[in-house]
């Protein structure tokens, strides 16, 4: 077919179909008839009688005109129509003028409804029986007349009908493989449902408005909505049991519906849609079961079988809904995932990296897609990770440039099959590093556990004879006390009596162990001795409370009594380096882990003693001291030895690093003090430090429990 120019185009309508294309064909034989129609009007008859045929058929090919262009005609213009096709027979007394009537008939058949074509029958013989009654026509020229008019009516009609269907069918098919094409490209549930809501409009010229809603449990949501909807349409959510029960039902068992009239209304009431006189709808499923429904709402009941289309609709909009979501799904878990994730091909080109790769390597996604996936890899690792392809991750080391340092990661490199038959490569490579750190800092905690349990107990069996020592010097004490009270009774006895010689013995054996001396020098002994006693009690208790594992939950603790006690647990590796000076503060009772806190101020202390001894200027100053601020507890450990360089000041608190010599330091203890400090209690930590005369840390501990607005001094005196 050769499509009309743009100056025809603006005059002739419809004939982009085949009904339109026929309809403008009658209508072109309409529009010659006036060429060769008139003659049969009597020129030397009545002049009135010419100007009137004239005029009405300007007219009638005026008002035909009108309606071809708007491709609808009113029900009840036939009767005007017919008045004037008659007025014009007339006029030559129903002969040659007779022609424009199978001309009007044969156009206007191609418009309206059946009943419409009942009314035109109704005209026909009403004209043909006025015109015999009227003129001299005969009664079986006048039938047969009205029988081939009737005719031509019955063939326009059935033309009609099989034009528009075959139109129908054809626009269908267009809408459904542009929805197809559409749906395909769709990489947006938005666009999808954009495409499949105009498809729906485009399925018949009735379907006015169509919408897409989704059921999640009890609600339902209109989600998306096209056409002549309401402004409160899109977005609306009510309830699932306002929908009629067979629409209900047609989300449990599947299939197609067509809801009219009063129905109709009632459920695009309920969509918040105008009022329509038909609805179809269908759902829409996905692996069996069905998440919304695509509803199409008609000016009247669908002309054709509407089933097949809507239902193919449905199911290539749910399908594509489907899979985009899984890919949004996908794409969401794929960004977010903490693992590095490469995509390359079978030669190991790589296609995608996602964020924690680039993140993990340093490279932008631009930088890694196209490079090789072997050159990120150690080359000594690359033959264990290819080794074990498919079968179980291997730990090797990875980096993005040339000059980067190795990261250590669990990695994982397997081979995926493609829809296309090809293989890519799949790299998954999780950093174990942060995971290392943690595992040592639990095999250092684990072994500082275990120390602090068997230095408990070896306290608590030292106190059992320390305890039975002490009672025993005491009771030597309290004996020797005795025996010097006598001693002086004797001297006392003997200067009275002159000192006989019968008492010499006891002088000479007197002088010869130095009785003297003894009595000067034994309760000095014993003293000695019990205030070494009491130094040991002393440490035994400091070591069974530093040592005591404490429980899960964070408890009311004396945080003054806890430095004390790790001080004098510390003081073997303090007292040749430095002096101790404590600056305590009182405080309240401190929510907290005590063993927690007992070890940073153990590393702190340790810390401090090991950084005078480096700094080799002699004895050395460490300072513990202790305050308020607002609702934290400040702890303060400051030292006089070597100080930090600033070089390295924001390493200090990394895992591994450490500044002492080999087989000395782990780097362990000062991260180890962090995680005790924030993780654990969410606190701070931090430092200031002058090279070469010192570094003070800082502890600020949260003082309250969750809950509390003061110090809770009421419940200290009730703690055990």
């Amino acid at each position: 077919m050769r499509y009309p120019t743009s100056w025809m185009t603006r005059w002739l309508s419809g004939t982009d179909t085949m009904l339109g294309q026929v309809r403008t064909l009658f209508f072109g034989f309409l529009l010659l008839w006036p060429l060769f129609g008139l003659w049969g009007v009597d020129p030397h008859g009545d002049a009135r009688r010419v100007v009137l045929a004239v005029a009405l058929t300007l007219v009638l090919q005026a008002w035909s005109y009108l309606g071809y262009q708007r491709q609808r005609f009113p029900a009840w213009s036939w009767v005007p129509e017919g008045a004037c096709v008659f007025l014009v027979a007339g006029t030559s007394d129903f002969d040659a003028t007779i022609g424009l009537c199978f001309m009007w008939v044969n156009f206007r058949a191609l418009y309206g409804r059946l009943w419409e074509k009942g009314l035109a029958a109704v005209v026909l013989v009403a004209g043909m029986v006025g015109g015999a009654v009227l003129t001299d026509v005969s009664l079986g020229a006048s039938f047969s007349l009205l029988v081939t008019a009737l005719l031509a009516l019955m063939v326009q009609h059935v033309l009609a009908r099989g034009s528009g269907a075959r139109d129908r069918a054809a626009a269908r098919e267009s809408a459904m493989a542009s929805a197809g094409a559409g749906l395909a490209a769709s990489t947006t549930r938005e666009d999808a449902m954009d495409v499949a809501l105009g498809a729906a409009l485009a399925l018949d010229r009735q379907v006015s408005a169509a919408l897409i809603f989704t059921v999640a449990g009890p609600a339902l949501h209109v989600v998306a909505a096209a056409g002549r909807v309401g402004d409160e349409a899109t977005g609306w959510v009510t309830e699932l049991d306002r929908l009629p029960r067979e629409v209900r039902d047609l989300l449990r068992d599947g299939g197609y519906l067509v809801v009219v009239d009063g129905d109709a209304e009632a459920l695009t009431e309920t969509l918040r849609l105008p009022k329509h006189r038909a609805v179809a709808l269908a759902p829409l499923v996905a692996h069996e079961h069905a998440f919304g429904m695509l509803v199409l709402a008609l000016d009247r009941r669908p002309i054709g079988e509407l089933a097949a289309p809507v239902t193919t609709l449905a199911g290539e909009t749910a399908l594509t809904l489907d899979q985009l979501l899984i890919r949004s799904r996908l794409s969401v878990v794929v960004e977010h995932l903490p693992d590095a994730l490469l995509l390359a091909g079978e030669a190991g080109t790589i296609r995608f990296a996602n964020p924690a790769a680039r993140a993990m390597l340093g490279c932008t996604g631009t930088e890694l897609v196209g490079r090789a996936l072997w050159s990120l890899l150690h080359p000594d690792d690359l033959p264990s990770v290819l080794e074990a392809a498919g079968a179980s991750a291997r730990l090797c080391r990875i980096r993005g440039a040339a000059d980067a340092p190795w990261v250590e990661v669990e990695a994982l490199l397997e081979y995926a099959s493609e829809h296309d038959g090809s293989r890519s490569i799949v790299f998954t490579g999780r950093d174990v590093s942060e995971r290392q750190r943690l595992e040592l800092e639990l095999r250092h905690a684990q072994k500082l556990e275990s120390i602090g349990r068997l230095a408990a107990g070896i306290a608590h069996e030292i106190n059992t004879p320390i305890q039975f020592i002490g009672d025993n010097v005491r009771f030597m004490q309290d004996s020797f006390a005795d025996l010097v009270r006598l001693w002086s009774t004797y001297r006392e006895v003997a200067a009275a009596a002159g000192n006989p010689p019968e008492l010499h013995a006891v002088d000479e054996t007197a002088e010869d162990i130095e009785m003297d001396y003894l009595m000067e020098e034994v309760p000095k002994a014993i003293s000695q001795t019990l205030n070494g006693v009491q130094r040991v009690a002393g440490i035994v208790r400091a070591m069974k409370a530093f040592g005591h594992p404490g429980g899960e939950e964070k408890a009311p603790a004396n945080l003054t009594e806890a430095i004390l006690n790790t001080l004098v647990v510390a003081n073997n590796e303090i007292k040749y380096v430095a002096d101790v000076q404590t600056d305590l503060a009182d405080l309240p009772p401190v929510y907290c882990h005590l063993g927690d806190i007992n070890q940073v101020v153990l590393n702190l202390l340790v810390n401090a003693a090991h950084a005078i001894a480096a700094a080799d200027r002699g004895r050395g100053t460490i300072r513990v001291a202790t305050r308020m601020d607002g609702e934290h507890v400040l702890i303060e450990v400051a030292d006089t030895g070597t100080g930090v360089p600033p070089e390295i000041a924001d390493k200090l608190f990394e895992p591994f690093f450490t500044t002492k010599e080999v087989g000395t330091g782990t780097g362990q203890g000062l991260p180890l003090v962090r995680t005790l400090v924030t993780d654990r209690h969410g606190g701070t930590i931090d430092f200031t430090s002058e090279v070469g005369a010192g570094t003070v840390f800082t502890v600020r501990l949260p003082a309250l429990s969750p809950g509390l607005s003061s110090p809770p001094g009421v419940l200290s005196e009730a703690a055990p």
